[in-house]
């Protein structure tokens, strides 16, 4: 994996945890909207490119998976045919 991927996962990660078990103070803003950005963002990326994820060559679930946890990423390593 690239560095951005590992950049995105502990972006993930920090919302996810603190979805349940809430930060303090500023961080609990932070997070939270960090997550629901990723969130809604992604949902929309799945939305825009869905022909694009269901041709590419993995199942649909896996491609909306990695779409939904790394989005333009992902969607950049899939091959145009």
């Amino acid at each position: 994996m690239k560095i951005p991927h590992y950049i995105t996962l502990i972006l993930w990660a920090l919302g996810i945890v603190n979805l349940f078990e809430p930060f303090n103070g500023f961080l609990f803003f932070i997070a939270s909207g960090v997550f629901y950005l990723l969130l809604i963002a992604h949902l929309i990326e799945c939305y825009i490119f869905r022909n694009k994820i269901l041709t590419s060559q993995d199942s649909p679930f896996v491609a909306f998976s990695m779409t939904l946890l790394f989005g333009v990423i992902y969607l950049n390593s899939i091959k145009e045919s």
